[in-house]
């Protein structure tokens, strides 16, 4: 086990460990394939990746898990975006609500700014990312998000 999922284990969210033992909910049929966990109220869940371990028994025993926090691959592909680009901080907020597909208005409402503010961001995020429309900006930044390493 590495240390982000000690981390996730530290936290009783539907999965914990046991006797040295990790239990999941209902992960009897789900062998193989992704699983989504419910965790506490307000957390993203996890997703795990159940692989049994056959090792020429016909029923496994035992049973690989790879878990992935969502939320936190998307903090981690933001802080890379705000680092390779020099965003300031004002300037990453715009920007993710860009990349979830907002419009300027739509992310000046939400980011509780005016649209002339959005649109000084925007010229800044342009000329940061060396591109010349909003498209174009929405499109590099989620390749380069894409791009990062899982």
């Amino acid at each position: 086990m590495n240390s982000l999922a000690r981390e996730l284990l530290s936290t009783p969210d539907g999965i914990y460990i046991e006797r040295k033992i990790l239990s999941l909910p209902d992960t009897e049929d789900t062998a193989g394939r992704l699983v989504q966990i419910e965790r506490s109220a307000g957390q993203a869940p996890l997703l795990a990746w159940v692989t049994p371990l056959v090792n020429g028994v016909p029923t496994p025993k035992y049973r690989a898990v790879a878990l992935v926090d969502p939320a936190r691959r998307q903090q981690m592909a933001l802080a890379a975006l705000e680092a390779t680009f020099h965003f300031t901080k004002a300037e990453m907020r715009l920007a993710e609500q860009m990349m979830n597909g907002k419009s300027p208005a739509e992310a000046a409402k939400a980011l509780g700014i005016t649209i002339h503010t959005v649109r000084t961001y925007l010229k800044r995020l342009y000329h940061k990312a060396g591109v010349r429309t909003q498209a174009t900006l929405v499109r590099k930044l989620l390749q380069a998000a894409q791009a990062l390493p899982s």
